[in-house]
């Protein structure tokens, strides 16, 4: 019984560290480049991220159009220059809870923006986003899995900019995990003396 306790103990800890230790997908878009690109190619993000469906602008700080990155380094113009505003999507997760903080900023021209955020089946929109609104927030939700996509309604070369983009999994709670601990010893003590 000892030895099955002791094995219980260790998948435990091996879970636990599992969930806590969990990779996070960051992003504030500084690493790809100083340079601003118009119409920006999926080449350019290093498999990070893709567009579908239309154009988005990178955004070099410091470079032309850089001062719509309201001072926070590089960003993206979710609606590029082709008035055809594209689906900006990251990699592949998988499912689970997450919680995501973006940040999100109006166009800084005369303009109102409406942006759709999904991953897998869950999915929110932020809605009249003026020139000068901040609209950075947080979201905590669970999902089947797949590419986080931020897709900017319009069309008119004038899109929200996305600054940074933060997702972290959820981690069990340390008492759900103390219950599955208690409850696979139970049934390890029953399958023995059955």
């Amino acid at each position: 019984m000892l030895k099955n306790l002791a094995a219980v103990s260790a998948a435990l800890l091996i879970f636990t560290g599992a969930a806590s230790a969990a990779t996070m997908f960051s992003d504030d878009f500084s690493s790809y480049g100083s340079k601003t690109e118009l119409n920006a190619p999926d080449s350019l993000f290093g498999g990070a991220w893709s567009t579908t469906e239309g154009t988005v602008d990178y955004l070099a700080e410091g470079d032309i159009f850089g001062g719509l990155c309201q001072g926070t380094g590089n960003c993206i113009d979710l609606d590029g220059t082709t008035t055809n505003s594209g689906i900006f999507s990251s990699i592949e997760f998988d499912a689970g809870s997450y919680t995501l903080d973006i940040g999100l900023f109006g166009s800084g021209r005369d303009t109102t923006e409406t942006v759709t955020i999904t991953l897998g089946d869950w999915t929110t929109t932020i809605s009249n986003i003026g020139a000068a609104d901040d609209a950075s927030t947080s979201f905590s939700f669970s999902t089947t899995g797949g590419a986080l996509s931020f897709e900017n309604a319009g069309g008119d070369n004038i899109g929200a900019i996305l600054t940074s983009v933060d997702l972290a999994p959820v981690p069990l709670p340390s008492g759900g995990l103390l219950l599955l601990a208690g409850l696979g010893g139970l049934a390890m003590v029953r399958r023995k003396k059955a």
